[in-house]
């Protein structure tokens, strides 16, 4: 004769192949949630890779509307022209001497004669 003791919270085997699996699966999934291709840190940098786009476009559309202005300001105004020679190109009126320093920061140089 053979006793078979039951112990009253034992799960079948079965039962407990199923609920395992399913635990595999949804940490499969949580994982591929998390970290897969499209998974939440990849749309995190997705969006601040979007945002730096973002930032990025609306500084160069704001240097566009001051170079905007310049052009315009230097087709029309001729004062800004005049300043524009004298600055860059070093330009005078007749009868001026330009008179050109070194750089701020840069030692000066000094020739002796023999």
């Amino acid at each position: 004769m053979r006793i078979r003791i039951i112990f009253p919270y034992q799960t079948p085997p079965k039962r407990t192949l199923w609920m395992l699996g399913c635990g595999l699966l949804a940490v499969l999934l949580l994982v591929n949630e998390l970290a897969g291709e499209n998974g939440y840190w990849a749309r995190q940098g997705r969006r601040r890779q979007a945002q730096a786009l973002l930032d990025e476009n609306e500084k160069l559309r704001q240097d566009n509307q001051r170079l905007t202005r310049r052009i315009q300001e230097l087709r029309s105004d001729p004062e800004a022209i005049e300043k524009q020679a004298r600055e860059q190109l070093r330009l005078g009126r007749p009868g001026e001497v330009v008179v050109t320093l070194p750089p701020s920061g840069a030692p000066p140089t000094t020739q002796v004669s023999p």
